[in-house]
């Protein structure tokens, strides 16, 4: 299998998603495109991160098994990692993503503009897109496994002082203006799509975020539109 791998820093548009010296792989390998973390292909090598990533997630701890994409906390490289698989869901969802771009790769540079923003996520490692007939079929993101509970574990457990419940709610509107000042509105704010890991919340599922540029009256918008959101999920709690 012939393939072609390129490093260099991560730029998109003129933008260094990640900061200085953050480097990836670029992965073009029969009908796989991707980018990835240097030491992770290396470890695994191309086919691991490719065809032989179905097996990997098979082996691992089932998070997720939808409709739309199935999640697997697995090891790879010997990395404890959560792989997300994004499903074929028909020609036309393969035509739309195929010209907007994957859910995975939108992940993945979501991921560095988060870190970027000092947003607590998980490191991204790696997307891969698989194409079929020049159309793209499925994707996966690869990102490091953050060991915590998910925040509404965290708020429905007695157990759990309330002054550290507040705490974390404070911290999660304090990531909210962040994420507003930073130009992106998260569109999906689950109390399960962050993990608490201390008394700090880490984001997860990031698919949903989208840019938020525009006039200050529209980021507070969208900033008030996601914090309905989350405390829509937490009116249980009150």
């Amino acid at each position: 299998m012939g393939n072609l791998l390129k490093e260099k820093s991560i730029e998109r548009n003129g933008d260094i998603l990640a900061g200085s010296g953050c480097r990836f792989r670029m992965i073009k390998c029969g009908k796989w495109r991707g980018l990835a973390d240097p030491k992770l292909v290396d470890r695994v090598g191309i086919e691991g991160l490719t065809v032989h990533l179905e097996e990997t997630m098979m082996r691992g701890e089932v998070l997720k098994n939808g409709s739309k994409s199935h999640v697997s906390h697995t090891t790879l490289g010997g990395r404890d990692v959560v792989i997300k698989g994004y499903r074929h869901l028909g020609l036309l969802h393969s035509l739309r993503h195929t010209l907007q771009g994957s859910r995975a790769k939108r992940s993945w540079f979501t991921a560095h503009r988060l870190r970027r923003l000092a947003v607590p996520t998980p490191t991204a490692l790696a997307y891969l897109d698989e194409y079929r007939r020049g159309l793209l079929w499925r994707s996966f993101f690869i990102y490091d496994y953050v060991a915590g509970s998910e925040l509404y574990v965290v708020l429905n457990d007695p157990a759990v002082p309330g002054e550290r419940k507040r705490r974390l709610i404070d911290r999660v509107m304090v990531v909210l203006k962040r994420l507003s000042e930073g130009g992106i509105s998260h569109g999906d704010l689950k109390h399960s799509n962050m993990i608490c890991t201390g008394d700090d919340v880490s984001f997860i599922d990031l698919d949903a975020m989208r840019p938020a540029f525009g006039p200050d009256f529209l980021k507070r918008y969208r900033l008030e539109k996601d914090r309905a959101r989350f405390f829509r999920d937490l009116e249980p709690f009150r």
